[in-house]
């Protein structure tokens, strides 16, 4: 019997590394793979940039303004029909006790 790990793969990889004089960047990224009988899935998102000078290594995160865009979309859209309901309720409801 398959384990649903066979399908579905969540892993943090590396990119080729871009040498400068005086640096070596590296470049993450998170990757969701998903594999079905006749092909596959795959997202992945940047995470970081992993600078080394000499034998230092620092690491810089990226920040995905379109997926924070794309969620607070999403949460406005969800949530602002839901307000608007309460709010046109309690005006109905105050007309109809007057």
């Amino acid at each position: 019997m398959a384990n649903l790990t066979d399908f579905i793969e969540w892993k943090t990889v590396q990119g080729t590394a871009v040498s400068t004089p005086h640096h070596t960047l590296i470049p993450e990224s998170q990757a969701l793979i998903i594999r079905f009988p006749y092909g596959g899935f795959v997202w992945q998102r940047p995470t970081a940039v992993l600078v080394q000078k000499g034998e230092q290594t620092q690491r810089h995160p990226i920040t995905d303004v379109t997926r924070l865009a794309t969620w607070s979309v999403l949460a406005a859209s969800l949530l602002l029909p839901l307000l608007l309901r309460l709010i046109l309720n309690k005006s109905t409801e105050n007309l109809i006790t007057e």
